[in-house]
C-alpha cells in the first residue's frame, strides 16, 4: 500500500489526481458489489456444514471478508488502469517532463554508428549489413543511451528528474531490456517506415528524425505502461491466490460433508 501512496505521489505532479483516485473508488466499489452478489447467490455452497465451530464462523466471515478484499483490490488494480489511461490522454504533459537532451545524446551516439570517419573506414561496415541487422543495431544504441541516461538520472536523486527516476526504479532486469529493445525497434520500424526497401543512407536520416520527434520520451511512457500493466498482473495474481484459501476450504467442507452423509447412509 506504501507504494501505492508513493505512486499516486508521483503522478500528482503531473495531473490532477483527483480523476485517477475517483475511477479506482468506482471500481473498487463495483467490484465489492459484484462479491456481495456473489457470496449472497453462492451462500448454500459457501454455508456446508462443517464439524468445528470456528469454521462455521469463518464460514460466516466470508461474507464480509471476501466484498472487503475484492474492492480492496479493485480499488488498486483501478488505481493503476487509471493512471495508464491518464497518461495515454495526457502524453504532452509527461513528454514536458522528459529533457530534450537525452535525445540528443543518443543522436550523438547514432551519428557515430552511422557516419564515416576521416580515413574512409566505416565506423560501422554498413555494406555486411542488412536493413534488419542494421535497425537492431540501432535499436541496440538507443537502449543502451537510454539506460545509462536513466542511470545517470538515478544518481542524481533529489536533483534529478522525478518521472526519470521513477523509470529508472523500474528498468533492471533481463526481462525489461529484451521489452525495451523490442518496443524501440518496433518505433523505429513503424514510425519511420524502416524495411528492406529503404537505403542505407536514407535509413540514417529516418532515425535521426525519428529522434527528434521525441523518441526518447515515447521509449519512457512505453515502459511505463509496461510497468504499470506488470503492476495490475500482480494485482489479479495476488487477489486470486488468496481467494484460493478459502475456495480450497469450501471445497474440503464439501468433500468431508459428502463423506460424512455416505457413512451415515451406509450405516442405515
Amino acid at each position: 500500500m506504501k507504494e501505492t501512496f508513493r505512486v499516486i505521489h508521483l503522478f500528482s505532479e503531473f495531473t490532477n489526481p483527483f480523476k485517477i483516485v475517483s475511477g479506482a473508488i468506482i471500481i473498487g466499489i463495483l467490484t465489492a458489489i459484484v462479491a456481495i452478489v456473489l457470496v449472497i447467490l453462492l451462500r448454500k455452497f459457501m454455508l456446508v456444514p462443517r464439524r468445528h465451530q470456528l469454521l462455521k464462523y469463518i464460514a460466516w466471515a466470508y461474507f464480509l471478508l471476501l466484498p472487503a478484499l475484492a474492492g480492496f483490490f479493485g480499488f488498486k488494480w483501478g488505481l493503476f488502469n487509471s493512471l495508464r489511461k491518464d497518461i495515454k490522454q495526457h502524453t504532452s504533459i509527461y513528454i514536458q517532463h522528459i529533457p530534450p537532451s537525452f535525445d540528443q545524446q543518443t543522436s550523438a551516439a547514432l551519428s557515430a554508428f552511422f557516419i564515416r570517419d576521416s580515413a574512409g573506414v566505416n565506423v560501422a561496415p554498413l555494406a555486411s549489413y542488412s536493413t534488419n541487422q542494421l535497425i537492431d543495431s540501432a535499436a541496440e544504441i538507443i537502449y543502451r543511451e537510454y539506460y545509462n541516461t536513466l542511470e545517470k538520472q538515478s544518481e542524481l536523486k533529489e536533483g534529478g528528474n522525478v518521472l526519470v527516476s521513477f523509470i529508472a526504479s523500474v528498468t533492471k532486469g533481463k526481462g525489461v531490456a529484451y521489452f525495451m529493445k523490442k518496443s524501440i525497434r518496433k518505433l523505429l520500424s513503424e514510425k519511420g517506415g524502416l524495411d528492406e526497401s529503404v537505403s542505407k543512407d536514407l535509413m540514417a536520416t529516418k532515425v535521426e528524425e525519428i529522434l527528434r520527434a521525441g523518441l526518447f520520451a515515447k521509449i519512457i511512457l512505453i515502459q511505463l505502461d509496461h510497468f504499470l500493466q506488470g503492476v495490475q498482473k500482480g494485482i489479479l495474481i495476488t487477489f486470486f491466490l488468496i481467494i484460493a484459501i478459502p475456495l480450497v476450504e469450501i471445497l474440503i467442507a464439501h468433500y468431508l460433508h459428502r463423506k460424512k452423509l455416505k457413512q451415515q447412509d451406509g450405516k442405515l
